[in-house]
């Protein structure tokens, strides 16, 4: 993220986990300012202490709420600390996903919120004013379950839903230099899935390895970046090439 002599401020939704934590430090560039928002306060914390050790300016918002009051809320803190939000980047909720017959109406709920209804109330947030000052970058990070995989229907709505939200959005504020793109991440490595099953998982990928939070951070680094200006309505796929499998991987 080069920010051509401009503090840009960032805000990142769901920042305590492996890939917010790693979106963060990828875009802790000189003169950048975070805002980091997310569930784990502890977590949120040690990442903070990080990202200030760096030199960069950070404050630390604990909320997973998906409420539109709360959201405001957390918006607002944001806005009075640093007058402006530039880049916005939604890190995926965690949702589990279940076959039919087994989801329940609480499970419905649980997805398209957190999934789809969360974010949607974080761009009506923050992409007006990004529009009114002619300069954003909006990226939503997804993963390859909104393509439709079995299993998961409660996921791949809220996951598909994100992904027509994301381009209908990008049409809307492509003239005002806001661009509005879409991560979709593959299947990463994470030390708590068994050994046995990591290797099954690399063996189906074409790269023949799991992806890192590094991967998807340096995909999101690139679409925040002032120079991708052209760049907008686009999914961008980090999962080692698993995606061309699919027939609808756009």
């Amino acid at each position: 993220m080069e920010s051509k002599g401009k503090e840009r401020v960032v805000l990142i939704v769901n920042a305590d986990d492996a890939v917010g934590e790693a979106v963060a430090l990828r875009l802790a560039q000189p003169g950048a300012q975070l805002a980091l928002v997310g569930a784990d306060a502890g977590r949120l914390d040690r990442l903070a202490s990080r990202l200030a050790e760096k030199g960069v300016a950070v404050i630390a918002l604990v909320t997973g709420a998906v409420d539109p009051g709360e959201i405001r809320h957390a918006v607002a803190r944001v806005m009075a600390r640093y007058g402006r939000i530039d880049i916005l980047v939604q890190n995926e909720s965690v949702l589990t996903a279940k076959p039919l017959q087994e989801i329940s109406d609480a499970d419905v709920g649980a997805a398209l919120g957190a999934g789809l209804a969360g974010p949607f109330h974080y761009l009506r947030e923050v992409v007006p004013a990004m529009r009114e000052r002619g300069f954003g970058r909006v990226v939503n990070i997804s993963d390859i379950r909104y393509l439709g995989l079995a299993a998961s229907a409660n996921v791949a709505a809220a996951r598909a839903g994100l992904f027509g939200l994301t381009r209908a959005l990008a049409l809307e504020s492509a003239r005002d230099g806001v661009t509005v793109s879409t991560v979709v991440m593959g299947d990463l490595d994470n030390d708590a899935t068994p050994a046995a099953e990591r290797e099954k998982l690399a063996a189906g990928i074409p790269v023949k390895r799991l992806g890192t939070p590094a991967d998807v951070a340096n995909a999101v680094g690139f679409l925040a970046a002032d120079s991708s200006k052209y760049v907008t309505g686009q999914t961008l796929f980090v999962c080692g090439g698993k995606s061309a499998y699919f027939s609808m991987s756009i």
